[in-house]
């Protein structure tokens, strides 16, 4: 329910007053650009295509897990959201720690069987994006969602972003803290953005908006193998919980890069100095750049 409210808010191009009261003045702009931007619409609205987030997603009868399965899906296989037209009643369960809707949605199996039935909803990506992050001129299936790791404890939270090439899990990484599942009543961000430099940036980002809006950005530098986390703060409270510098290569030569500072349109702004790979220089660079930094 908290999130069907959130979401009529934000296909809203105006605020009422009540609304600005939640939102400060400084948080206003940054709240249009970032829902302009998110795909939180599409995990409410009716007849929209979700994906799965976890390999063998059980697929219910009903919205439970002791209901008979219909089908078991793969990882990043498409479903077609059916909205529910109550909004008093939304079927929500706890498991592994997490609070969070069961989907109702219908598709087919990889083998063309149709079904219809209910997914809980960590088991389905919060973001989506395809991308080229590898430079082959063929776009990969990025996604985030909610780790399947369980909750220790209720400062235990974590998300986790996935890179899926032809359907085969190729990178992940989880983003600790990052809170993605319907008990936080927060909307994601899944993006792609070029930096000036020419290297690509993922950003898995949240927004929360109540009687404090909260704001959170993770920044990953993907290098064609691993995913890196190279800056993670919460932006309202002015907290970092990551800043660390990565090595862009390209050829002979490469980059060491780090964050500078929130630029024009709240884009991140990188600070890299060129240096020349031979060696292995790079590496030493960055291990003396990181142990510098440390002290």
């Amino acid at each position: 329910m908290r999130n069907i409210l959130l979401f009529a808010a934000l296909l809203s191009s105006q605020f009422s007053p009540a609304q600005e009261r939640f939102v400060s003045n400084e948080a206003e702009g940054f709240y249009d650009w970032f829902h302009q931007r998110s795909q939180v619409a599409q995990l409410y609205q009716d007849q929209t295509t979700l994906y799965t987030f976890t390999e063998n997603t059980k697929v219910y009868t009903g919205p439970c897990q002791q209901s008979a399965t219909v089908a078991t899906l793969p990882l990043a296989h498409p479903v077609t959201n059916i909205a529910y037209q109550d909004d008093y009643y939304l079927p929500e369960s706890e498991i592994n720690g997490y609070g969070d809707l069961w989907y109702h949605v219908k598709g087919q199996t990889p083998e063309g069987q149709p079904f219809t039935g209910y997914v809980f909803g960590t088991h389905i990506a919060k973001g989506w994006r395809q991308a080229d992050l590898n430079g082959d001129r063929q776009a990969e299936f990025l996604m985030m969602g909610v780790s399947p790791e369980p909750r220790q404890n209720l400062r235990d939270i974590k998300a986790e972003l996935r890179i899926v090439d032809k359907g085969r899990l190729t990178a992940q990484k989880v983003i600790p803290g990052l809170c993605l599942f319907e008990d936080c009543a927060s909307s994601p961000l899944l993006r792609t953005n070029t930096t000036a430099q020419g290297f690509t940036i993922i950003e898995a980002s949240t927004m929360t908006v109540g009687c404090w809006a909260g704001i959170e950005r993770a920044f990953y530098y993907y290098d064609g193998e691993e995913l890196s986390r190279v800056y993670h703060a919460e932006y309202t409270t002015s907290t970092e919980y990551a800043d660390e510098a990565f090595v862009v290569a390209s050829g002979t030569s490469a980059q060491i890069c780090e964050y500078s500072h929130q630029g024009e349109n709240y884009l991140p702004v990188w600070s890299c100095q060129t240096i020349d790979t031979d060696n292995g220089r790079a590496a030493v660079a960055l291990q003396e750049r990181q142990s510098a930094q440390a002290k």
